[in-house]
């Protein structure tokens, strides 16, 4: 995988059925995170074009007339991609690796990110820091995120996002959105992003492949797992052992899922081997809706 492969492959992601990223997926990530990047300036009388929407109507009742909030944009937001390269991200049995499809959207919202005249950074991380590129703006600042996600040669072997998450703590010191992409296996994701999440805004990209979740229907099968190297063997045909593999794999997420909505941090589920465009839309639209809560 090339930088300019990858680059070109996030271009490509078509958001909203027909517009590519540069367009749609800035749109939909501008209206997610437009909380963010507005700070209130003063509220003026309602003038016909005026947004309903940001009508105030406390001040309309006191008022007895309509009034809107006016905002002014802040400083440009800081967004930090954080990609989990253990080798459970990097195995597969075929192609694309669950890093790959980590590493398209983290490109994709580099790009968003860059159109939105966004800060953009990223960290590599297994059990480790494996590669760090301080946020940045600027056209050329999703081809050093793409660059930096091909060249990756991790040398750690197994997972914790601890300390990733201690290097951005340090260098972070005003408020970011934060995505974190992983397959969360080996390790407890929600109780190290529980107190980055109490200052910042963070997404767990929860990568999840279709033939990880259900076994084949025969055979025996020889499972590794990929953080340990310790092998079994399972009767693929016996119901009672695909049973027990279903329900393991639906406790463990439903354990990460409600860990992760007690730390106030949000899921975005991408499938592997799948576009990201539509699993992103969705995750914007749902995140752009008032109150919306994204556990």
């Amino acid at each position: 995988m090339q930088a300019w492969q990858l680059l070109a492959a996030a271009r490509r992601v078509r958001l909203r059925g027909h517009a590519p990223a540069t367009e749609a997926a800035t749109g939909g990530y501008r209206s997610a995170f437009r909380g963010a990047g507005l700070e209130f300036e003063e509220f003026r009388e309602y003038a016909p074009g005026d947004d309903a929407s940001s009508i105030d109507w406390k001040v309309t009742a006191r008022l007895g007339r309509p009034f809107v909030k006016r905002y002014r944009e802040e400083r440009a937001r800081t967004v930090m991609l954080a990609v989990d390269a253990s080798p459970s991200m990097r195995a597969s049995s075929d192609a694309p690796s669950p890093f790959f499809s980590a590493a398209l959207a983290a490109v994709t919202l580099a790009v968003s990110a860059a159109d939105s005249r966004d800060r953009v950074g990223l960290i590599v991380f297994s059990d480790r820091v494996e590669t760090f590129v301080p946020p940045g703006k600027g056209r050329g600042q999703p081809h050093a995120v793409a660059a930096a996600l091909a060249g990756a040669a991790p040398a750690g072997v197994g997972t914790d996002p601890r300390p990733a998450l201690d290097l951005l703590a340090a260098v972070m010191r005003r408020r970011c959105v934060l995505f974190v992409f992983t397959d969360a296996f080996g390790a407890d994701f929600a109780p190290a992003l529980g107190p980055f999440a109490a200052r910042h805004e963070v997404t767990l990209g929860l990568l999840r492949g279709g033939r990880s979740a259900v076994l084949p229907p025969y055979g025996l099968l020889r499972l590794a797992e990929a953080e340990t190297g310790r092998h079994a063997v399972v009767d693929c045909g016996n119901a009672r052992a695909r049973e027990r593999y279903a329900r393991a794999v639906r406790e463990r997420d439903a354990a990460l899922r409600a860990g992760l909505a007690a730390a106030g941090v949000g899921v975005l589920e991408l499938a592997v081997g799948d576009a990201p465009g539509p699993a992103l839309d969705a995750y914007f639209r749902r995140r752009a809706r008032p109150g919306a809560f994204l556990g």
